[in-house]
C-alpha cells in the first residue's frame, strides 16, 4: 500500500508539515516555555486528568523526562500532580486555570500568525490548504496514541 506514494512528496509533506509547526512554535512560545514543555501542556489540556504513564506514552517521552517537564510546569503553576485514587503508587496531572488560560493564549497567537500568514498567499492555495484540513486531521489523529479514557472523565 505505501508503494503507492512517492517516497519524495511525503518526504516534502513531512518536513513542510515540520518546518511548518517549528515556525509557529518560535514565533508564539517566547523564552517563557520550551516546545516540549509547551505540548505537554497542550496534551493535558486536551485530555484533561490523565496519569503520568500514559502522557509519557503520548508524547513520546521516557517518564523520568516527563516527570522533569511536569515538575517545571508545577512550578510555574501550570499543572498540578496528585496521586491517582486508583492507584497511590501513581501520579495524575492536570491543567490548572492559570496553565489552560496560557495554552488558550498561545494557541490564539498561533492561530493568528497562520491566519495573516494565509492572508498573504494567493486565495486559491489558501482555499487548498483549508480544504485538506479534514486529511490533515485524520492523518494527526491516526498518528496519535489511543489514552484509555475512564467513563467518568
Amino acid at each position: 500500500m505505501t508503494d503507492t506514494f512517492d517516497d519524495e512528496a511525503v518526504a516534502r509533506l513531512r518536513i513542510a508539515l515540520a518546518r511548518i509547526s517549528r515556525l509557529l512554535d518560535r514565533q508564539s512560545r517566547g523564552d517563557a516555555l520550551t516546545r516540549t514543555q509547551a505540548s505537554v501542556l497542550a496534551t493535558v489540556v486536551r485530555l484533561g486528568s490523565v496519569r503520568l504513564s500514559e502522557l509519557a506514552d503520548v508524547e513520546g517521552v521516557n517518564p523520568t523526562m516527563l516527570s522533569r517537564i511536569v515538575a517545571k510546569l508545577e512550578d510555574g503553576g501550570l499543572l498540578r500532580r496528585d496521586p491517582d485514587p486508583d492507584d497511590r503508587r501513581a501520579a495524575r496531572v492536570e491543567c490548572t486555570d492559570v496553565g489552560r488560560a496560557e495554552h488558550l493564549r498561545l494557541r490564539a497567537e498561533r492561530t493568528q500568525l497562520l491566519s495573516a500568514r494565509l492572508a498573504t498567499m494567493p486565495a486559491a492555495h489558501a482555499a487548498e490548504l483549508l480544504a485538506a484540513l479534514p486529511a490533515l486531521e485524520s492523518l494527526a489523529d491516526q498518528l496519535t496514541p489511543a489514552v484509555p479514557r475512564k467513563e467518568n472523565q
